[in-house]
């Protein structure tokens, strides 16, 4: 069983009612609906079968140079501060 993430999620209201609307007509939850998006959009890049972007070289074809890349920090965004009090 994976660890689930809990995060925030910043959209425009338009796109948010968009989403809201496709997963309501689906009979899915937004976060199932949104979840399942991001696995299909993941099985297409690494199958190739999206045009690959040059700023993008990656795929799971050269996961030991993904190894090599070192991971930052990234700070807080000024909502995430107002948030969490930082």
């Amino acid at each position: 069983m994976f660890h689930k993430v809990v995060t925030n999620l910043r959209v425009d209201e338009v796109d948010w009612l968009q989403i809201k609307a496709e997963a309501a007509e689906l009979g899915m939850s937004i976060n199932e609906y949104i979840n399942s998006i991001i696995k299909k959009a993941s099985v297409r890049a690494e199958l190739a079968l999206e045009k690959q972007s040059p700023k993008k070289p990656y795929s799971i074809w050269n996961l030991p140079e993904l190894a090599k890349i070192k991971d930052e920090p990234m700070e807080l965004s000024e909502q995430d501060k107002i948030i969490y009090g930082q």
